[in-house]
């Protein structure tokens, strides 16, 4: 029996041309067996397992029935295959009583936060360090890793057959019995709907009676969630629209103040929730909201993100531009100094509507994922050293971009 099996959603396509679609699977498998087999002690042959064009279903089944490791590629297309949902059906079926399943989950491409079905939120597939490497495959997943960057590949190829070989020690799981006429009967274990994942939306920005002196009223309301840095013509309030626009991306928003959260920014406790941070440069005029906007990049914590706005419809805005620039880098040093290209970039104001809904996305989807890397290890109990990638450190924190610690 393979000591793990590679399980994969198929991509449609005429593999008659010559051309398979899934070619970078079977590439990838097959660095992967080599190098499980050289870590584990055993022939290539009994290493792993991954079903191919042609493939006997009763060897497939015999081969997932009695793997010792699952290794799913995660993608969007994986959560909604139900062939994948009857294997992870039939490996967790037949794991012992009291004993967590020995799944080895690689991120593939990125999906969706909101496709994630319940049967895998616990399971998650995140690097546990925060190096180059893991914020690359973090980021883009393992297929667009193995196309562009392939040393950084390897790297995240080796820490897997890593975790694999050490999951394959001998232990409680025993073959079960299964014919393949039996894995079509399982249920699809991802067909049901998972809950929408939380995310917080915090707005720094002043009132209307509260605007720095020379301000224009234009463009606020009686309260901080009435601000509009596009204008009429954008839509409505800066809050309901990126409450919108987090519902569209499949999360359960909620609008929070920065003192209501200001408690667990500085705690060690497992946090609630992914945190976005949107700010209007003109509020940091108030020595207060200026002191919280410090607090917060004070903090740096990896599950949250800063977007500001910088309109170039606003004559007022672009025409103090520079001063308004000034005082974001003295507000969010570390984000600008610390952060990735895309975050310096939110960080520094977004002059359209267009381009702050597309980095909004963006950026809650990356504090979404970094937020699962963070609760991980806290959720998943686990040794001290297995599963860590080069350079991360005993405590499993290692660094964030450019240095920092990823948790104070």
């Amino acid at each position: 029996m393979p000591l793990f099996f590679l399980s994969y959603a198929r991509i449609p396509g005429d593999r008659r041309t010559g051309h398979d679609p899934d070619r970078l699977v079977f590439d990838f498998y097959e660095k992967l067996r080599d190098r499980v087999a050289a870590h584990a002690g055993v022939p290539k042959a009994k290493a792993g397992f991954v079903e191919q064009p042609g493939t006997p279903g009763e060897e497939s089944v015999r081969a997932l029935t009695g793997c010792r490791v699952f290794v799913p590629l995660y993608s969007k297309r994986y959560f909604t295959d139900s062939l994948c949902g009857r294997q992870w059906t039939a490996v967790t079926n037949r794991t012992a009583p009291g004993t967590a399943p020995r799944i080895v989950p690689v991120l593939w491409t990125p999906y969706p936060a909101a496709s994630v079905p319940t049967a895998v939120q616990d399971t998650p597939a995140v690097p546990e360090g925060t190096g180059d490497a893991e914020e690359a495959y973090a980021a883009m997943g393992l297929h667009q890793l193995l196309d562009l960057e392939e040393g950084r590949a390897l790297q995240v190829t080796e820490w897997l057959a890593q975790r694999i070989a050490t999951a394959a020690a001998p232990g409680t799981w025993a073959p079960g019995p299964l014919d393949p006429a039996g894995l079509a009967r399982l249920p699809d274990a991802f067909a049901a709907t998972p809950p929408s994942p939380p995310l917080r939306i915090t707005v720094l920005a002043p009132s209307e009676e509260r605007l720095p002196l020379g301000r224009e009223a234009a463009r606020y309301g009686p309260r901080p969630l009435d601000w509009r840095p596009y204008g009429p013509v954008a839509g409505g309030p800066v809050a309901e629209q990126v409450t919108e626009l987090a519902r569209n991306l499949g999360f359960d928003p909620e609008v929070v103040s920065f003192d209501k959260t200001l408690v667990e920014l500085r705690s060690t406790d497992t946090p609630a929730a992914p945190w976005i941070l949107v700010v209007d440069p003109w509020a940091l005029h108030d020595a207060k909201i200026a002191r919280q906007a410090r607090a917060f990049d004070e903090a740096h914590r990896p599950w949250t993100a800063v977007l500001t706005a910088l309109a170039d419809d606003d004559p007022q805005t672009k025409e103090h531009s520079e001063r308004l620039r000034g005082l974001l880098e003295s507000a969010f040093p570390r984000y600008l100094r610390e952060g990735r290209m895309g975050q310096q970039f939110a960080v520094r104001g977004l002059v359209t509507a267009d381009a702050f809904a597309l980095w909004f996305g963006e950026l809650a989807e990356s504090a979404y994922m970094r937020y699962l890397r963070y609760i991980q290890p806290q959720s998943s109990p686990r040794s001290a050293t297995a599963g860590r990638l080069p350079g991360v450190g005993a405590d499993g924190l290692g660094t964030d971009e450019g240095g920092a610690e990823a948790r104070p």
